[in-house]
């Protein structure tokens, strides 16, 4: 909790954001910032200012986002730097509650950033594999990957989620939980590899960086296999170490001349821009199209987080505070 000030706003939440990072927050050593125990769980969402400090009235009726965690209010100032909330956009022809998805640190401008600005992208003729493709920032990336003119493969669990991909517009869907997905992966990808956004990590990462072609790029940009459990257990003091699986197979960066990064969003701030423009004009085109799976009520929070790791969803998962559970 904290103490109001003179320049904080009071927010009535409507919508919140369920993202994997969320769950990260709960371990010890989190990257995030750690949740401490009894505290409120993280979330990006918006809502509507519906009180204000003295020197913060004007800001009443507005609409703002931020890291509200999951509650029906939240306090805080004008400031995202500051931990508080900015002002929704408001762009012709884009809805605001994309504003948790196609234009959302955690979701669009990560998968625009990894797909544009870290490596070559992929071109035509290429073949691009995304993982956790039928996820929030795959299920982007696996559309902004098609407009460049490759081929793009899909990685996901379970046929629902392959079948979504089908007609998300993947040209092959590949099941990480078939027994058959290594020999399922080479005939997707008969002439190997030559980009992959990788969101899962683990066995994943360990089965395509074994099927690079030449000259191929890998950008890492997260590792749901990982997060529950392993991401910061057994480390020390200093972070050092722990139980993360993999890669095991990164020697064949080596063997095929090629590149892995890794990036964090907010390393490119200068970038987002643009991205936020070709990402609304890409929408207003049809090119990218937002799916979305809202559950009810406040109290679905926790088990809509538990379903983005039991595989239970398919593309951006939101809370809609204003419906019952």
């Amino acid at each position: 909790s904290r103490n109001s000030k003179k320049d904080d706003v009071l927010v009535e939440v409507e919508m919140l954001s369920v993202d994997a990072f969320v769950r990260t927050m709960l371990d010890e050593q989190a990257y995030h910032g750690r949740v401490e125990i009894g505290g409120a769980l993280p979330a990006l969402g918006y809502g509507t200012v519906v009180g204000a400090g003295a020197d913060a009235q004007s800001h009443i009726g507005k609409r703002v986002l931020g890291m509200v965690t999951a509650s029906s209010h939240a306090v805080g100032p004008m400031s995202m730097s500051e931990g508080g909330f900015t002002q929704v956009l408001s762009i012709p022809g884009v809805p605001q509650r994309l504003s948790l998805s196609l234009l959302s640190f955690a979701t669009g401008l990560a998968a625009y950033v990894g797909c544009f600005k870290v490596l070559k992208p992929p071109r035509a003729g290429e073949t691009a594999v995304v993982s956790a493709a039928a996820g929030g920032v795959g299920s982007i990336a696996v559309q902004l990957l098609k407009t460049t003119g490759c081929r793009v493969v899909g990685v996901a669990g379970g046929p629902v989620k392959c079948e979504f991909l089908k007609k998300l517009g993947c040209d092959a869907a590949v099941d990480y939980k078939a027994g058959s997905f290594l020999g399922d992966l080479d005939v997707a990808c008969p002439d190997g590899v030559n980009f992959f956004f990788d969101n899962a990590g683990g066995s994943t990462l360990d089965a395509v960086l074994d099927s690079l072609a030449l000259h191929s790029r890998v950008v890492i940009c997260g590792a749901a296999s990982q997060y529950s459990g392993n991401l910061n257990a057994g480390r020390d003091a200093k972070g050092r170490g722990g139980d993360v699986q993999g890669p095991k197979t990164y020697l064949k960066l080596a063997e095929r001349s090629s590149t892995m990064a890794g990036f964090n969003v907010m390393h490119y701030m200068t970038s987002l821009p643009g991205a936020i423009a070709n990402l609304c004009w890409m929408h207003w085109r049809g090119k990218v199209v937002v799916h979305e799976q809202v559950e009810a009520g406040l109290d679905s929070f926790p088990a809509a987080l538990e379903k983005m790791f039991s595989g239970g969803h398919c593309g951006k998962m939101l809370v809609d505070l204003s419906k019952k559970s």
